[in-house]
């Protein structure tokens, strides 16, 4: 991996890990575009590491009131419900990604391999995202069964193409949630769906055969140019969010899914 591909690569997965316009679908586009192999499972942790640390830098203080409320049972409310209540939500939205990565792992892999049919889901990303224009009423709160419709689709968003952050807040505000909340419970459920991929692929690694030789040179580019990027990314997406211009992204989803399938057809 050259210095070039590794900052281009980093860039993509660190502002768009968190806009709702597919960081898997844009890094498929990329490496098909310039005809690059696919990145190295190395450099793949690397990203998702930072991506990890970006989200949990911003809202550190949410992560300590939840972490320390969830430990000690702190039933006093904080941002609508006690920090008890949140780990449960957070527990029970990551579980259908879960479910389904861990099921269907060889199905999911080999669709990132047709930039076509990447194509299609970012149209179907940006339907998702327009379909929110209309919704004026936004008066409900987190409960277990939204929670859990929440976590269905942040589980359907590992196909490559369907944007998690588009899935999961667009789905909430379907179900009466407001912009804000929907934000914080998208991406403090990113945390867990981001280590959880993390922790896969340092496995593949332990366990496979091939010596660990990784570029860090690059490795370490890709690693800070995500980081940053990913920082600023959610910082401007959350501001941006509660202005109510959700919907806009998905001009790019569409345009970008149209170009894909005639260009790669």
């Amino acid at each position: 991996m050259t210095y070039a591909q590794a900052a281009v690569l980093g860039l993509i997965q660190g502002l768009t890990e968190f806009l709702p316009v597919s960081s898997s679908g844009h890094l498929v586009l990329a490496q098909s575009l310039y005809g690059w192999k696919e990145a190295d499972i190395t450099f793949d942790i690397a990203v998702h590491l930072a991506t990890l640390v970006a989200i949990v830098a911003y809202y550190r203080r949410d992560v300590c009131v939840i972490l320390k409320g969830g430990l000690t049972g702190q039933t006093e409310p904080w941002a609508g419900l006690s920090p008890r209540t949140w780990c449960g939500l957070l527990i029970l939205g990551t579980l259908p990604a879960v479910v389904l990565s861990l099921g269907f792992k060889s199905e999911i892999e080999a669709q990132f391999a047709d930039p076509v049919l990447n194509g299609w889901q970012l149209i179907l990303s940006a339907a998702l995202l327009f379909s929110t224009v209309p919704l004026r009423t936004f008066r409900n709160t987190l409960t277990w069964g939204r929670a859990f419709w929440i976590g269905v689709a942040q589980a359907i968003s590992i196909l490559p193409g369907i944007s998690r952050s588009g899935a999961t807040i667009a789905t909430a505000m379907h179900l009466g949630i407001s912009r804000e909340q929907a934000a914080r419970y998208s991406f403090l459920l990113s945390m867990p769906a981001i280590f959880g991929a993390f922790v896969l692929q340092v496995v593949y690694i332990a366990r496979s055969p091939e010596p660990f030789a990784p570029q860090w040179g690059p490795l370490l580019l890709g690693f800070l140019t995500s980081l940053v990027s990913g920082y600023f990314a959610v910082a401007w997406f959350v501001r941006f969010l509660v202005r109510g211009h959700f919907a806009v992204f998905g001009w790019w989803c569409l345009l970008l899914g149209a170009w894909s399938i005639w260009w790669f057809r």
